[in-house]
């Protein structure tokens, strides 16, 4: 009789499940896991040796970024000084990083530089802004690698001078600003110079914004005379800052805005200059004029605050401190087109 295949396994699969158990073939035993090997935990000499060697390849590698990032600034110094220098140089960075980067062809760069590109190049404003972006990497290149007194001295001074330009600038600049709004670091020109790099360096995410005079002050200019308790300098630094915010607010010509800047944020400027002050020595002068701040501001939002922190002052004395922050830095308006 013909057998087929499907018979033959089914009559096989049979004999095999009749036949005596000790007959059946078994599966070999799984062969016992492998012994893991015994924790050797480093020695304190080794993690010595390790620690240091991790140490001057952080020291190298911190000293190449260092020289590079400090290479670029003068290429950024001649753009912060010239709108078609900032806008070739951004130009170049679009270039780099919006098309060549993302495998755009150089016809879809031709089309850009040629239409939209071109149409930038003739606003004012937004060239502007590109060169105070420039600037300001610049700025922060500095005060990434400023080390020695005479280094953070020169930063203050270049902040001040930048926070000048930016006033007097931004009184001019029509529409939307992109580009002193948002950080610097993130900007197409730093990305295509790699400066990205100074991130962990350069501050608070607000000191990064070009258009954050609150943050330039607060991270570049007020630390080096605190730390000096250079007093003068220091009421000097505020006396600006608190003009160059009112003239910005001023210069948006809007009535309800001026109001509202000068019933809320201006006290709360001359209370953290006052308490800036006093701990810089100047107790006396500094806390009549606390005193003063709270006669005439019973119904602001921060009084109550104020009392607590002048009370607290005059109980501990002058003590190191991160002053003027108590009351987180606003926005400044961006000035309307002026009328």
């Amino acid at each position: 009789m013909l057998r087929t295949p499907s018979f033959i396994l089914f009559s096989s699969v049979l004999a095999l499940s009749s036949a005596p158990a000790e007959l059946v073939p078994r599966a070999a035993p799984a062969a016992p896991p492998a012994k893991e090997a015994a924790s050797k935990p480093m020695s304190p000499d080794a993690v010595t040796k390790l620690l240091a060697q991790l140490k001057e390849i952080d020291d190298s590698y911190r000293t190449k970024r260092n020289s590079y990032a400090l290479s670029l600034v003068p290429r950024l110094l001649e753009a912060g000084g010239n709108d078609d220098k900032a806008f070739t140089l951004w130009l170049e960075a679009t270039k780099d990083q919006d098309y060549e980067a993302e495998g755009k062809s150089a016809t879809d760069f031709s089309d850009f530089r040629n239409g939209k590109a071109k149409d930038l190049r003739n606003n004012p404003s937004f060239t502007t802004q590109l060169r105070l972006q420039c600037r300001f990497l610049a700025l922060l290149i500095q005060q990434a690698g400023a080390v020695s007194d005479s280094q953070h001295l020169e930063v203050a001074n270049n902040a001040t001078a930048f926070v000048e330009d930016y006033v007097t600038a931004a009184k001019k600049i029509t529409g939307r600003q992109e580009e002193l709004r948002r950080s610097a670091l993130d900007s197409v020109i730093a990305k295509y110079l790699k400066l990205d790099i100074l991130a962990s360096r350069a501050g608070t995410a607000g000191t990064n914004v070009p258009g954050s005079i609150g943050g330039v002050y607060q991270q570049m200019i007020f630390p080096y005379y605190r730390e000096k308790r250079a007093a003068t300098a220091l009421a000097g630094a505020w006396n600006k800052r608190i003009s160059q915010e009112t003239a910005l607010v001023e210069s948006a010509k809007a009535p309800a805005q001026l109001e509202k800047f000068q019933k809320e944020r201006l006290p709360e400027l001359k209370w953290q200059q006052a308490k800036d002050l006093f701990e810089a020595g100047q107790q006396e002068t500094a806390a009549a004029s606390m005193v003063a701040l709270i006669k005439a501001n019973p119904a602001h939002r921060a009084t109550e605050g104020w009392i607590g922190e002048l009370s607290s002052l005059l109980k501990n004395g002058s003590s190191p401190s991160t002053s003027a922050i108590a009351t987180p830095d606003q926005p400044v308006p961006t000035p309307s087109d002026p009328e």
